[in-house]
């Protein structure tokens, strides 16, 4: 008798093969930065490990088969996380806990890096509920990577959920669908200010004092933060050396022209 999380893996593969890729998110370049700057937020012990299988980790991600990531990415587009997708997220974790126990340490590190693409993509704004589909939203899309891409020096990377980092494992699923939960209102707004007076605005007059800025600054801290989120609570439900981890620095936004200097 087959199962019915088989059932639902079988069909959300099946999707992937038959049929486009049911959302279009961050870039592969994007995507291996926002994993590299995740590794600021989490134990010194286990960055280590990451930089030191970077190549392996990044090519591991590219084919990955855990049974979640076709979920996932099904679930993009509606904006949620579905009890399924959380269910298999879970069992996911779990089994990459259980190999840091097992025969190869570095193949289960390797597996645990790799588990960024599971949470890198829930807080893209250019994607789901809110962008829409049409020819002007994969304008907009477009124009977003660029100018995102193009300015990754200039946007300031912030925990966004301090609290996030000490989630256990088994909150992590439900954190994750908060994640996902959040991005239509930012892709709605994405929308909104991609565009003006009916033309789509080109990444090269985007600056620091669009709103565009703005949802590219949110969304790219909160694809960090997810990222770390994830690692940091497998890797502490493994045993892993949390010693070293640092408070996160909160950064607090002053007015625009005061001087970042205390009073």
């Amino acid at each position: 008798m087959i199962t019915r999380p088989l059932v639902v893996i079988a069909l959300a593969l099946a999707a992937l093969v038959s049929g486009p890729r049911p959302a279009e998110a961050w870039p592969a370049e994007l995507s291996q930065r926002i994993a590299k700057d995740a590794l600021k937020l989490v134990p010194k012990s286990l960055a280590d490990l990451f930089r030191a299988n970077e190549v392996e980790i990044f090519a591991d991600a590219r084919t990955s088969k855990m049974e979640a990531l076709p979920l996932v990415y099904l679930d993009l587009a509606g904006g949620k996380l579905t009890p399924a997708t959380q269910a298999a997220l879970g069992r996911e974790f779990a089994e990459r806990v259980k190999a840091l126990h097992g025969q190869s340490f570095r193949t289960a590190v390797i597996a645990l890096g790799a588990t960024y693409r599971l949470s890198v993509d829930l807080a893209d704004p250019s994607v789901g509920l809110g962008m829409g589909t049409d020819a002007k939203a994969k304008a907009i899309r477009r124009e977003f990577y660029l100018f995102t891409t193009s300015n990754l020096d200039k946007i300031p990377v912030v925990v966004v959920e301090p609290d996030s980092m000490r989630i256990k494992m088994d909150a992590l699923p439900g954190f994750l669908a908060t994640v996902a939960g959040k991005t239509p209102a930012q892709a709605a707004r994405l929308r909104e200010e991609g565009e003006e007076d009916g033309r789509v605005v080109p990444a090269a007059e985007i600056d620091f004092r669009s709103p565009v800025f703005a949802v590219a600054s949110i969304a790219y801290s909160r694809s960090v933060s997810a990222v770390a989120a994830t690692w940091i609570a497998i890797w502490r439900s493994a045993g892993g050396d949390m010693q070293r981890v640092k408070p996160p620095q909160l950064i607090r936004p002053k007015p625009f022209g005061q001087k970042n200097e205390e009073n």
